[in-house]
């Protein structure tokens, strides 16, 4: 995680000093000050322009702190500010460090977390603005971070927000492998969600699972205009009549490839497998292979388009896990071990499930895991 501080003075700098320390044994920390107090300290990054530092670092760092009026910071973000999903977590301090401001991305991207963190080791008083915080009410973004969950329309998240605050039904839903974390859930924000179980899908599920939720059918879902649900495959059927996505990150893909496939063909073989096998591309987790794929450029861009992370094993840790797999004597005499994709999909799964044993699509194996 990397998080930059821009600071402009000399009390600035004490401030972003004292925050650093405080950060540096979890991230990686840069300091920038402004040119005409940074020849006064040692390493901190100097600038002439802060514009010109955000446009260049905006979408390159987890975290911005700035230390100056907040009117600074707004201004100078403005022009970048993309999404609640994707957008950098940002904080204002005055240059006392008395006040603490979480600015943008407060949910999803941490800020309001961070704020609380940060001023209590800095001496500051944490402002934070959230209206869900303020009011301690549900707050979906928060949820679905929580169980690391996507949310595949955002828009709809200020809808289900607003609900809630207003005190209007909000319905959340899912199948039963969530029976539990649903009924956690509303029970925790009493009053707040109501929760239907699989009756309400329309899939004529007969089980005592159903018995357990509080309402089932179709009249009692219409008078919820909005809802969450909880979503696996794209064939899901949408029960309410808004309804906010929410995708679990729970598939790890296992990608063996010829040397110099692109990111798109990469991408290509990983959607068709999904297509085939009904499966949402946004469940995937983490991107996995053999250590001799490392560097393979293809793979490296195709896990950061989908904002997860590459991780690679030896063949020697592979060759330990056990399961069926699909073997190659090529492979093996290649690689070390008899598959790459159904070994490193298993070793980074939680369940060690298979969901889709190896398969071919133009020089690209994928197996997927759960």
């Amino acid at each position: 995680m990397r998080t930059i501080i821009i600071t402009f003075t000399h009390d600035g700098m004490k401030v972003a000093k004292k925050a650093a320390q405080s950060m540096k044994v979890d991230m990686n920390v840069d300091i920038y000050c402004h040119s005409r107090c940074a020849d006064n300290y040692d390493n901190v990054i100097s600038f002439d322009s802060v514009g010109r530092v955000i446009r260049e670092q905006f979408m390159n760092c987890d975290r911005i702190l700035f230390i100056c009026a907040a009117a600074i910071a707004v201004r100078t973000l403005a022009p970048y500010i993309k999404s609640k999903v994707t957008d950098p977590a940002v904080l204002v301090a005055d240059e006392q460090g008395r006040f603490l401001i979480s600015l943008l991305s407060g949910h999803l991207g941490g800020a309001n977390e961070w704020c609380s963190q940060l001023s209590c080791k800095i001496g500051a008083v944490p402002v934070i603005t959230t209206a869900t915080d303020a009011r301690g009410v549900f707050a979906v973004d928060m949820f679905a971070k929580e169980n690391n969950m996507r949310i595949l329309n955002p828009v709809m998240i200020q809808d289900i927000s607003g609900r809630v605050l207003n005190g209007e039904p909000v319905g959340i839903a899912g199948d039963k492998a969530y029976k539990k974390l649903l009924e956690k859930t509303v029970k925790k924000w009493n009053g707040q969600l109501t929760m239907f179980g699989e009756k309400a899908y329309g899939t004529g599920y007969e089980t005592d699972y159903e018995a357990a939720y509080e309402t089932a059918g179709q009249s009692s879902i219409d008078k919820y205009e909005s809802g969450i649900q909880i979503i696996t495959s794209p064939s899901d059927h949408m029960i309410f009549k808004r309804t906010l996505k929410l995708v679990p990150m729970d598939l790890f893909v296992g990608i063996g490839c010829k040397r110099g496939k692109t990111s798109g063909q990469i991408r290509k073989a990983v959607s068709s497998t999904c297509d085939k096998n009904d499966l949402l591309m946004e469940r995937i987790a983490a991107v996995v292979s053999v250590d001799r794929k490392a560097d393979e450029q293809g793979i490296i861009d195709f896990a950061r388009e989908l904002k997860v992370p590459y991780k690679t094993y030896s063949a020697q840790y592979l060759n330990t896990i056990r399961g069926e797999f699909t073997a190659s004597g090529f492979v093996k005499d290649k690689v070390g071990v008899d598959n790459v994709c159904e070994r490193s999909a298993c070793a980074a799964s939680k369940d060690k499930r298979c969901i889709v044993k190896k398969t071919v699509c133009d020089g690209v194996t994928v197996a997927i895991y759960v």
